[in-house]
């Protein structure tokens, strides 16, 4: 993954670690059920070519999966130094997932792309738009595929790509989902890891770790 997202020491080891990719991949199984992909044929657009896109892709890609693969991944972002190190990485997995890599300096670039889209696509915001800055990365007359999912990875902010899903929700049948889950898997990850301690990924105690969140949040 080309990065370290927490230190945690073991017998006097400094020991490097890349949580993302196991927090991104506990968040997409937590709301898209398994053989989803060989089942539907559906293919993936992810905006933002940084380390989350790195690691969702690096998930669903893995040889591990078996046929449960997308039958298509396009990387769209803005710089064409991240779109060249994300490309590096795929090849270094050797995958057979076809990918194609878009420079979007506009957002009607990724429109042209969320159109070309089968149903059932998963359609991923990445690009940190909606909370490190304004904005989304497609236009208000991007259309959503039918029966897609749309998953923004912010939680918080001016969430405008929420938006945009949600005004065709009923008309596209869409599943939405923000990151609030993801932002809890990255934390306690990284928690347990350092702390040496067993975090549930799922269950009563997830939900109630995820309660007690929001109230603090809210204080």
């Amino acid at each position: 993954m080309r990065e370290t997202s927490c230190l945690s020491k073991r017998g006097g080891r400094l020991i490097c670690h890349a949580k993302d990719p196991i927090s991104s991949g506990l968040a997409i199984d937590g709301f898209i059920p398994a053989g989803y992909f060989a089942d539907t044929g559906a293919e993936v657009l992810s905006m933002g070519a940084g380390g989350s896109t790195i690691a969702i892709t690096w998930h669903l890609m893995r040889k591990q999966r078996g046929a449960d693969l997308p039958s298509r991944i396009i990387v769209s972002d803005r710089s064409q130094p991240r779109l060249d190190e994300i490309e590096r990485i795929h090849k270094d997995m050797m995958s057979t997932v076809e990918i194609e890599y878009v420079l979007a300096d506009q957002p009607e670039i990724n429109d042209e792309k969320l159109a070309a889209l089968k149903p059932g696509s998963l359609v991923i915001n990445a690009t940190g738009l909606g909370k490190d800055a304004p904005g989304s990365p497609i236009t208000d007359g991007g259309v959503f595929p039918k029966r897609g999912i749309a998953w923004d990875l912010n939680y918080r902010g001016d969430l405008i790509f929420l938006d945009q899903a949600r005004r065709q929700q009923a008309r596209q049948q869409l599943q939405i989902e923000d990151g609030w889950t993801y932002f809890l898997h990255g934390w306690t990850q990284v928690i347990a890891e350092v702390f040496d301690i067993a975090i549930p990924v799922s269950g009563p105690n997830f939900d109630e770790m995820s309660r007690i969140a929001i109230e603090a949040a809210k204080g």
